[in-house]
């Protein structure tokens, strides 16, 4: 079966992606869905393809029911192309004692099947209600930047950032795993000013002395990257 996608314009909607081989069910879910959400669907045997592409995804529904989620995790290990940043809603026949797996993966809720499709959607629209008033992202050596309030954490502990370095750390944060250029940064922190790459390195510097070497890493003179997990 194609991929379904069911459009919209506006720009706000979150993309949602649906793993399963439930067909009925998906179809259900497909006539249900609200128009706030993008709707991907994928079948079980064809995840694999999503590749880099499962990064543009704000939710993932994977269907579990014929314990899948394992190879879920090694296919995504191996080609190192998903982090399990995602929150995953669960559908299970039988729900696991052993959390380990679910806590790998990241999953956001468990729902035993069967489940109507006005409780899952219920489930979702709560998920990114949580995703809106809790944007985390995690990065190495246990940091994490808090985007709602602006605040890079280690730990518990608050490192205390200037003005400009949280701006720096906000848009590179919002940008995870992604190249930020000298012009986006120039754009965004220093609002189209006149700037020069010294004064960039100096602010890099300093958050680096803060935090450590490898916390934003230089991309061949063309911008700066930071890694979350």
């Amino acid at each position: 079966m194609d991929t379904i996608f069911i459009d919209t314009q506006d720009k706000k909607n979150k993309s949602i992606l649906v793993i399963s081989d439930d067909l009925i069910y998906m179809d259900k879910l497909k006539k249900e869905v609200s128009l706030t959400f993008d709707f991907t669907f994928f079948e079980n045997n064809k995840f694999y393809l999503l590749n880099s592409v499962i990064n543009n995804f704000d939710v993932i529904i994977f269907d579990n029911s014929n314990n899948d989620l394992k190879k879920f995790l090694d296919v995504f290990k191996l080609t190192k192309s998903y982090n399990f940043n995602i929150p995953i809603i669960l559908l299970e026949k039988d729900v696991k004692q052993d959390l380990s797996l679910y806590k790998i993966i990241n999953v956001y809720s468990i729902l035993q099947k069967p489940v109507s499709v006005e409780f899952l959607l219920n489930t979702i629209e709560l998920c990114i209600n949580f995703l809106n008033t809790n944007k985390k992202v995690q990065f190495e050596n246990g940091y994490y930047f808090d985007i709602t309030r602006e605040e890079l954490f280690h730990g518990k502990k608050i490192i205390k950032l200037t003005r400009t370095e949280k701006k720096l750390i906000n848009l590179l944060a919002k940008n995870p795993n992604s190249l930020v250029t000298y012009e986006d940064i120039a754009n965004v922190v220093w609002k189209g000013k006149v700037f020069s790459k010294y004064s960039l390195r100096n602010v890099i510097n300093h958050i680096r002395e803060k935090t450590d070497e490898t916390f934003i890493r230089n991309y061949s003179n063309r911008g700066y990257i930071l890694n979350s997990i």
